[in-house]
């Protein structure tokens, strides 16, 4: 089992993580796209979710129909902006959360051990001599 312990994921949450909204228009949202192109874009301007922000947005070709950038504080604040870009945007929203890709820094890396009842051994600074 290859899992984070629950600190890291917390702490990541805390850090606002940036997520993707990955959104499929239903046939509400498709027609009404045909009657105002822009009403996708302008139901995210509506949006105010306390705790999350909408970052970019972009209308993509493939599987889905649109994908939103959006930082958010925890996932309960990540959850209610989907219901509500769902509503408001007339799409079918899948999430996909996104985190650095140095997630092994020294910080993680020494919170991962400490989970694991390993010591904490203090990183030696990039470029020290040995």
């Amino acid at each position: 089992m290859n899992r984070c312990p629950s600190t890291i994921r917390e702490h990541y949450w805390s850090t606002s993580d940036a997520v993707f909204l990955l959104a499929n228009l239903t046939d509400d949202g498709l027609q009404a796209c045909v009657e105002n192109p822009d009403a996708f874009a302008e139901a995210c301007d509506t949006i105010d979710v306390p705790g999350a922000q909408l970052l970019a947005r972009y209308a993509t070709l493939g599987q889905y129909d649109f994908i939103v950038m959006v930082e958010a504080d925890s996932a309960q604040t990540m959850s209610r902006l989907s219901v509500v870009l769902g509503a408001n945007g007339h799409v079918h929203v899948e999430s996909m959360q996104a985190i650095t890709t140095h997630l092994m820094s020294d910080i993680e890396e020494a919170l991962i051990r400490t989970d694991a009842g390993e010591p904490a051994e203090p990183a030696e600074p990039a470029g020290a001599a040995s």
